[in-house]
């Protein structure tokens, strides 16, 4: 709760660079020992977002020395007022990313693989035909997610850590938008493609849906006036 509290508000600025953070004032608002204050603020430290020195206290750190792909720093800086920045560097890195991942899962992919992105797909169009938002967030992830694993590279498994944050932010900002007829098409394309053992077509594929996934972000950005 401390560590999740304290990160939370140093991330959207609540408490900003050089902030102090004084072990007896957090004990007292937290009601809680300073064994779990000191923890809390350990676990802070090395995900870059304090800095404690010997007759300086601990005080919050500026951006620049943030975990960024940390999964807990990531997790906070989708919470709450959506980030332009962000939302739009998370779909730069996916641009880069996720069709060279397609074009390796249509090669290395298992059956059950395939069965998992299938899976998923089908769920997607479910949720779309039935109007359940939830549930076609959920999917979506697990479409993209299913796609890093069948990739047969560990590495880009872990890509999950940026790109489960990126789709949930963009669908926080349109889901009616991103669930539409053409999305799902999009899509099916590149399963088509990964089903068919493809790698140039299922990069293809996914390099087309994510263009067209960059570029009704930006559409959706600018209608909602979302800052930097």
């Amino acid at each position: 709760m401390v560590m999740n509290s304290l990160g939370s508000r140093i991330v959207r600025g609540e408490l900003p660079p050089g902030a102090p953070l004084e072990p007896e004032t957090l004990m007292i608002e937290f009601e809680v020992s300073r064994t779990v204050i000191r923890e809390a603020l350990k676990t802070l430290a090395a995900k870059g977002l304090v800095d404690a020195r010997p007759k300086l206290g601990t005080h919050a750190t500026d951006r620049s020395r943030w975990q960024l792909l940390d999964v807990d720093v990531m997790r906070w800086r989708v919470e709450g007022v959506v980030d332009r920045r962000l939302v739009l560097e998370l779909d730069q890195v996916r641009t880069v990313i996720e069709p060279s991942a397609a074009a390796m899962a249509a090669e290395a992919h298992s059956p059950e693989q395939l069965a998992t992105i299938r899976e998923a797909h089908a769920k997607m169009a479910a949720a779309f035909e039935s109007g359940d938002e939830s549930s076609h967030v959920d999917n979506d992830v697990a479409f993209h997610l299913a796609i890093l694993a069948a990739s047969g590279n560990e590495l880009l498994e872990r890509f999950e850590v940026i790109l489960e944050p990126a789709l949930r932010a963009r669908h926080a900002l349109a889901t009616k938008h991103a669930a539409s007829r053409e999305y799902l098409d999009l899509h099916l394309a590149v399963y088509e493609a990964i089903r068919e053992g493809d790698a140039e077509a299922a990069r293809k594929r996914a390099a087309e849906l994510m263009q067209s996934s960059a570029h009704d972000l930006e559409l959706i950005l600018n209608a909602a006036h979302v800052g930097s």
